[in-house]
């Protein structure tokens, strides 16, 4: 579903607002299903990281793409956006729940 987002945002068929509002509706439903699942006594709160790339080992968060998504002219929007299609043109993109 996330490489679906990407490229619908990348073909202006969403906005950043509708793209990331998207992405944290996928991760609250994956922390939703994952605290049915949960049976420890411990709470960790998992969130989603988004590699873009091969070489992007960490991956960024939600948070992380709605900021450098802000201003679609800044040097990190354009770096970002570069990321996705490349990613997403080699099957690169993944998703990772942690």
């Amino acid at each position: 579903m996330a490489r679906q987002l990407f490229g619908q945002f990348l073909d202006q068929e969403i906005d950043r607002d509708t793209l990331i509002g998207r992405l944290q509706e996928m991760e609250l439903q994956l922390q939703a299903d994952a605290g049915d699942e949960s049976e420890e006594d411990d709470f960790v709160v998992q969130t989603l990281r988004i590699r873009i790339f091969g070489g992007d080992t960490a991956g960024v968060s939600i948070r992380e793409i709605e900021q450098d998504l802000q201003d679609l002219s800044h040097p990190n929007a354009q770096i970002l956006m570069r990321g996705i299609a490349f990613g997403l043109a080699e099957d690169e993109l993944e998703v990772h729940f942690e």
